[in-house]
């Protein structure tokens, strides 16, 4: 696990519950594959599979929706190319940049409440939309 890659998680986690709100569906799907990413790896499959199943309720037909987990589709050469373009989107340095503009504090964690919980916790404020 690695504290940068569960930074990027929490930050993109946090992005990606802004942009629902904001009902800017394209730039959510986008941080929410960011945050799939980043979580599957700091080791916290179960945000991954939350933004899956986010992604897929809203775009049955994204290119995420073709696997089973994001660990799967990144193992997958033809998946890379969009991981590419989806990074290029947004860093996590973007990211904290992109909060303090809104002047929002990134997501902390504290001893009761892991990267994991706390991701999930604003992951879980995105119903699936049908």
């Amino acid at each position: 696990m690695s504290d940068h890659h569960e930074r990027a998680m929490l930050l993109f986690a946090q992005l990606a519950s802004i942009a629902d709100r904001k009902q800017q569906s394209i730039g959510r799907d986008r941080f929410l594959v960011l945050t799939g990413i980043a979580a599957t790896c700091a080791g916290w499959p179960e945000v991954a599979a939350r933004c899956l199943e986010v992604i897929t309720s809203a775009s049955p037909q994204h290119i995420v929706g073709r696997y089973p987990s994001f660990a799967a589709a990144l193992r997958d050469d033809e998946f890379m190319p969009y991981v590419r373009q989806v990074e290029k989107f947004c860093s996590a340095e973007r990211a904290e940049h992109l909060l303090a503009e809104m002047r929002m504090s990134p997501p902390t964690i504290d001893d009761e409440h892991s990267a994991g919980d706390v991701s999930l916790e604003l992951l879980d404020r995105l119903p699936p939309k049908v």
